[in-house]
């Protein structure tokens, strides 16, 4: 799953997430250390209404200058995977 993860991480991704430093977005290194599978798996498949209704994602979008993340339409098995490949970082 995390070889798979990192794929579409790579794939979808980077071009706004490096997996260890800030970019455009946050790094995910250590994103479970601080939010809930539940949590990031939220963020992955409906970036658009977390950043409506949840405090925490409303806080990340202003640190992040307002550039909201975008929906990659992934498949609630491609976003487990990519919840997977952050897990090895």
């Amino acid at each position: 799953m995390a070889a798979r993860g990192a794929e579409i991480y790579q794939k979808m991704c980077t071009a706004c997430h490096k997996p260890t430093e800030k970019f455009i977005g946050p790094a995910p290194k250590g994103v479970l250390t601080r939010r809930s599978p539940e949590w990031v798996m939220n963020m992955i498949l409906n970036p658009d209404e977390m950043v409506k209704e949840n405090a925490q994602a409303k806080k990340l979008l202003m640190e992040y200058n307002g550039s909201p993340m975008a929906n990659q339409n992934l498949t609630e098995a491609e976003a487990h995977d990519v919840l997977e490949y952050f897990r090895t970082l």
